[in-house]
């Protein structure tokens, strides 16, 4: 556990940090493989 009050600050705003780009990722993720699906399957529209 962090004892200076710039440290206690800097993990906050690093979990805060952590958790929105977890969902980012994911979300990147998620349309990446629905990009590589659509064009394995030679459908350009959804592509």
């Amino acid at each position: 556990m962090a004892n200076i009050k710039s440290q206690i600050k800097r993990n906050r705003q690093n979990e805060a940090r952590r958790i929105r780009n977890r969902s980012e990722r994911s979300a990147l993720r998620t349309k990446n493989r629905r990009f590589n699906e659509a064009l394995a399957s030679d459908d350009s529209q959804a592509a």
